[in-house]
Order: C-alpha cells, then structure tokens, then sequence
C-alpha cells in the first residue's frame, strides 16, 4: 500500500510587522499547519500549488525552513500565485524541483504538471513543449493506473472549472481518453472541494487550508484507490485561520 498526503492551496504570506494582528495570525496558523500536515505518515507529501501568496522569495525561503526540518519526501507543484514574482529558473533553484516531471513506480504512473504562466495571476494552460511531453507519458506503462497532479482544474470537470472558451494546450482529456485503466487527476486553484467522473477518469479538486482546514489522504492498493479528507487544526488554529480569512489581502473567498 501507498500513502499520499496532499495539501491544497496554502498560500504562505510574508506579512509586514506594521500589521501586527496579521503578522501574529501567519506565525501561529501557517507553522502549526505545516507542522500538523508533515506529521502525517505517507510516501510523499504533495502540495497542489499555490504554496506561497505572492511568489516571493522570502514566502518559498520561509515555507521550505519549515519543511525542511522533517524528513519528508515533498514535493510541489506550481499555482499561479507562486509565479507571480520570480522568474521559474529562480523558482526551480528555491525548490530544487522541475516544474514537470513522472516518476514511475512497480505499480503506478504519476505525472507532476505546470499549468502556470510566468508572472501571470490569470494566464493558465501547458505550453507547446510540455503538452508534447505530456502527449507522449500517454503511451508509458498503459497497464499502471495514472496520478495527475496539477494545479489548475481541466475544462468542464470540478466545480468552478472553466467553461466554453478555454486556453489552449488546457483541456488534456483526448491524451486522458488513450488510457484504459484508473486514471486520477488532483487540482486545486479554486479553493473548492469537488469531485467528478467522467468514465475512467475521476477529478479531484483540493481547498484551501484557510478555507476550510484539511488535507486529501490518498491511500492506494493495487489499482484501488481511495481518497478521504483529513481535518486539521484545532480551536486555536482555527481563531487564527479566520483572522487571515477576513483580512489576507488578495485571497479568493469562494
């Protein structure tokens, strides 16, 4: 059995000390959540973009010192928020990660995806070269059931997910239709929990930890899979998650 723990939208901001109110409630939810989330025991531990707010240096720098005094196998991949202020080369360097990747193992396929546009808050959708790349993971272990991984929703699936005109090199579900088997797609972007199924293909829409506090366990065996909600968060952390609900500024509020 395989354990994934995946984190929705968290958006860590670097906030002023003018505003002390803010200051206080960032040091005290985003810690204990962090902390909360890693103790959770799985192979990898996923977040669904949007790890920082604006995409600062000082929001990825301040996020990984958090991560990095547990020793777990983290991994990310870009939101829209994250790309807002570096350029993705210093991006990759913060991380030490691609923006897109597989990784295969014995019995799965997982596909790490960058739907994000450098420094665009509203520009989504894969470019030419990774929807190339993307076009041909279609044809890798056909007989292994397929994780996605990606920040934005596809097209006409999860709730709030774009529809009638879309971006281009978007909707990927003629390369999701080749497969067969299992296949599941993670976004997040919307701040929603959701879920749909279109024949073989289920969606799965993560949160956001200040919206609603929780995390998504993926728990597979074999070609079953089963994914439930996993409540975090505590009196205290919940009188600090509303104090950044009210006054974040630039925060979507579904």
């Amino acid at each position: 059995m395989m354990r994934i723990a995946l984190l929705g939208d968290l958006h860590y901001p670097s906030v002023s000390s003018d505003n002390r109110e803010l200051a206080t409630a960032v040091d005290h939810f985003f810690v204990n959540y962090i902390r909360e989330y890693l103790s959770i025991e799985a192979d990898f531990h996923v977040s669904i973009g949007d790890l920082t707010h604006l995409g600062l240096e000082s929001e990825f720098l301040n996020v990984y010192k958090y991560i990095k005094q547990f020793n777990r196998n983290f991994r990310t991949v870009l939101g829209n928020h994250d790309v807002l202020s570096l350029p993705k080369e210093k991006i990759i360097s913060l991380t030490r990660q691609p923006t897109y990747e597989s990784i295969e193992t014995e019995e799965y396929l997982f596909l790490f995806l960058d739907t994000t546009k450098e420094f665009e808050l509203h520009g989504w959708g894969l470019d030419q070269e990774q929807w190339q790349w993307l076009e041909k993971q279609m044809d890798l272990a056909p007989q292994k059931p397929l994780l996605i991984f990606a920040h934005h929703p596809v097209p006409e699936t999860t709730v709030f997910s774009p529809k009638g005109e879309i971006e281009s090199f978007q909707d990927i579900r003629p390369f999701l239709k080749k497969r067969n088997g299992l296949v599941v797609y993670f976004n997040g972007h919307t701040h929603t929990y959701s879920y749909v199924q279109q024949n073989n293909i289920h969606f799965i829409q993560a949160g956001a930890a200040i919206c609603e506090p929780g995390v998504l366990l993926i728990e597979l065996d074999g070609i079953n899979v089963e994914v439930r909600k996993f409540e975090i968060g505590n009196q205290e952390l919940e009188n600090s998650r509303k104090i950044l609900y009210e006054i974040l500024p630039d925060f979507h509020r579904p």
